[in-house]
């Protein structure tokens, strides 16, 4: 790490993370011409970009979406990529933008996440870009405190939130995370495992013409590969405030996929520590193992399947469970019960879950016995970070 607190590292190699490798968004360049050209007949150029990804996502869109509009502050575009839905999300989005000139609707046929947020970064004409997710919800000042930080702190290039609220499906707070804060502890942490929500960062433009943008190669983990190459050009800092909801769905990828995503993260360190060390990348060297992941996260049918999802469902049992014990220890009783009752409908057989509900319906009995979930608060701690 150099003394502005950056981690230099060698030029990229062309073909594999720099912007000389236009392979990774050939699929988007061409429409990328067109929709700059209705871009900048459409308005002046705003300060920030703010991208949105969304695949058949109309039962949270509009909450998203109004959480963007209702920003104290204004001078922003808000670039909405639609990945081919077949839900009602095509006509969520259209009235939407008969209603506010800021939002631009990017359509194109499903081509999944990574290729939906390149072609959101390459026709964004702020100074900053902002990340947001269909399912999420911002603070009123979310925008505003990120562009005053950014602008007080020209080191700094990438700006994140350091504390939220994580929700269910209702929209009811299930836990509170909180991520490490200063630049060190960013730069150190982020090569061992994952210290970022990824929908609440917003970084600066140019950056990527020295990063490069995502890569189709690490899609589940792309964001972590994405901001380990983005900190290497510049500082971070993670904001102590709620600044966004961050939605936890049973059924989403981080639980569905959760071996998956761990094992990319994986490579995207390794290979983070590679260039860090002065050495070259060897992307090629790491592709074999990438498709042998990605073949071995195809579900299989018949009993394998099965057994699968029993798996998968034991995982997001555990993973509530352990947040309902942090919740616990901390005495927030009610908070607990409902990260408990959330393990349940997910499997209804994970008896310690059981015992979580009656602890939480006990006071008395609750701050006497908190010690006995201390071990479980502490793993469940360590896999939040890695998770997320």
């Amino acid at each position: 790490m150099m003394a502005d607190g950056t981690v230099r590292v060698r030029p990229p190699l062309k073909g594999s993370t720099g912007h000389d490798d236009l392979s990774i968004l050939h699929p988007c360049i061409n429409q990328t011409a067109q929709d700059t050209k209705v871009l900048e007949s459409a308005m002046s150029t705003p300060r920030v970009s703010v991208v949105m990804p969304v695949f058949n996502g109309e039962r949270f869109l509009r909450g998203a979406v109004d959480s963007i509009l209702k920003q104290s502050f204004h001078d922003f575009e808000f670039l909405i990529v639609d990945d081919g839905s077949t839900d009602s999300t095509p006509s969520i989005l259209e009235c939407y933008r008969r209603q506010d000139k800021r939002i631009k609707v990017l359509r194109q046929s499903n081509r999944g996440i990574v290729e939906s947020l390149n072609r959101g970064c390459l026709v964004a004409r702020g100074d900053y870009v902002a990340r947001m997710d269909a399912d999420d919800v911002c603070a009123p000042k979310r925008l505003e405190n990120q562009v005053a930080f950014l602008d007080a702190s020209p080191e700094v290039g990438l700006v994140g939130c350091g504390k939220y609220d994580n929700i269910d499906v209702t929209g009811a707070v299930l836990y509170t995370t909180y991520l490490p804060e200063n630049n060190e502890t960013i730069q150190r942490t982020l090569v061992q495992r994952w210290c970022f929500l990824h929908p609440s960062i917003m970084f600066k433009r140019s950056l990527l013409g020295e990063a490069g943008f995502y890569r189709k190669e690490f899609e589940g983990a792309e964001d972590h590969d994405f901001i380990l190459r983005l900190l290497e050009h510049c500082q971070a800092h993670n904001l102590q405030e709620r600044l966004i909801s961050y939605r936890l769905n049973p059924k989403g990828l981080s639980i569905t996929c959760h071996q998956y995503m761990n094992d990319l993260g994986e490579v995207a360190m390794r290979l983070a520590r590679r260039r860090r060390c002065g050495q070259p990348e060897d992307l090629e060297l790491e592709l074999g193992e990438l498709r042998a992941l990605k073949e071995r996260r195809k579900r299989p049918g018949g009993l394998a399947g099965a057994l699968q999802l029993a798996k998968d469902s034991l995982y997001a049992a555990n993973r509530y469970y352990g947040f309902g014990c942090r919740e616990l220890c901390a005495g927030q009783l009610h908070n607990a019960r409902r990260c408990f009752l959330r393990s349940l409908r997910t499997n209804c057989l994970f008896v310690k879950s059981w015992i979580g509900v009656g602890l939480s319906l006990m006071p008395f009995a609750a701050s006497r016995l908190r010690f006995v979930f201390r071990r479980s608060m502490q793993e469940c701690h360590g896999e939040v970070v890695s998770a997320q």
